[in-house]
């Protein structure tokens, strides 16, 4: 197997060369003539920095593709085989590692349960799984990237407060680093989710887009001209945070009636229960075996499937709030596509068509003529592709 010398590549490669690699990453397998209409760049360009990367070992001619009416193109897409990157995804109740490689195929995966367990126990935890998928690997561990819940500094690499973990200003990056002396990168789970999706998923051909994850909380990540807002204290797209209903529900933030106090999957199961105790009934409390506190988003989305009259109305509740709130920042960023992703996607055949009218409704026309409304179907995957691509981003 050919062997990947970083320092060598990175001394002779300029700002070109590298725009040709992340066009070959983000799109690919592609021809040299569609990465020439993607970095507007010359054909003799394409050809020469092409070479380059072949030459490397980076990227390989990966088949013939169809023709259009000349010579059929030769694609080139990243070479699978040459590195490998490790992912760590720690959520409130599991820590997930993967192994990842050239080609963001997931190659291993670990996945461990974390809820209850001390927040020593868990960055242990965390090296420990480094360490093996690190084992594992066939070649060169390019970087890690770590994924958490919560509020980081990207730059700095600090979990700055994750609640279900116990972390406060955890130096993630400097840990690892210490201990396995590999690059690390630390991202948010819902900014890692967003940057898969905008790369890999729905958002390929666009370069403007809003990511609203809707899971427990919400998050979101704001996309303007290809590239991810931070925001000046790296703390933008806290879209679940805005005020939907001065009057609403008490939020984990400490306000009342943001959108997050209304649409998460914690405030669908807050209104369902809230529901049953006024007296209305529901299999939701059958399948939760009578026990109210047993009651989960899942329960309720099955509910509506089966065709409970209260989960169904609940939903559509939810929705409502979610179009104006998906309105709202519609209004805001004028954006080409906005993606909903997380848990409540398994609710769309109740949702979508609420959201939509609701949404066309309290939105100004151009701004919603101009904006497509995509549910996100990649799930965790986005999140691995994400983490997996700050890495490469970064390195190379």
């Amino acid at each position: 197997m050919q062997k990947f010398n970083l320092d060598e590549f990175k001394a002779t490669t300029n700002a070109n060369d590298c725009l040709v690699l992340n066009t070959i990453r983000h799109y690919g397998p592609i021809s040299r003539a569609a990465i020439a209409k993607v970095t507007d760049l010359t054909a003799p360009a394409i050809t020469y920095i092409t070479n380059k990367l072949l030459d490397s070992g980076l990227v390989v001619e990966y088949k013939v593709g169809k023709s259009s009416g000349g010579r059929r193109p030769i694609l080139l897409t990243v070479n699978p085989d040459i590195l490998n990157v490790v992912v760590i995804h720690i959520s409130s109740n599991k820590l997930r590692g993967y192994l990842v490689n050239g080609d963001l195929q997931v190659l291993t995966e670990r996945e461990y349960p974390v809820q209850k367990v001390p927040k020593d126990d868990i960055l242990e935890l965390m090296l420990t799984t480094i360490s093996d998928l690190k084992q594992e690997s066939k070649t060169d561990i390019l970087g890690i990237g770590v994924v958490v819940h919560g509020p980081v500094k990207s730059k700095e690499g600090i979990s700055i407060f994750a609640p279900n973990l116990g972390w406060r200003n955890v130096p993630i990056k400097y840990i690892v680093e210490e201990k396995i002396g590999i690059p690390t990168f630390v991202e948010n789970d819902v900014r890692a989710m967003a940057i898969g999706e905008f790369h890999y998923g729905t958002a390929r051909s666009v370069e403007n887009m809003v990511f609203l994850k809707v899971g427990y909380g919400v998050g979101s990540a704001i996309f303007i001209e290809g590239k991810l807002y931070r925001g000046h204290g790296d703390s933008a797209g806290e879209i679940g945070h805005t005020t939907i209903d001065v009057g609403g529900p008490l939020c984990s933030c400490g306000n009342y009636g943001c959108l997050e106090s209304l649409v998460s999957e914690n405030a669908l199961v807050k209104a369902m229960v809230k529901s049953i105790k006024e007296g209305r009934s529901s299999v939701a409390q059958d399948m939760a075996g009578g026990n109210l506190d047993e009651i989960t988003p899942e329960i309720i989305y099955e509910a509506a499937e089966k065709g409970d009259v209260l989960a169904g109305r609940i939903l559509r509740q939810v929705a409502r709030y979610l179009g104006i709130g998906i309105a709202n920042t519609i209004n805001t960023f004028n954006p080409e596509l906005l993606t909903i992703g997380g848990g409540i996607v398994r609710a769309r055949a109740f949702i979508e068509d609420t959201i939509l009218d609701t949404v066309k409704t309290r939105s100004l026309e151009n701004s919603f003529s101009l904006c497509e409304i995509e549910f996100s179907d990649m799930g965790e995957v986005a999140t691995v592709k994400g983490a997996a691509d700050v890495v490469m981003t970064a390195i190379l």
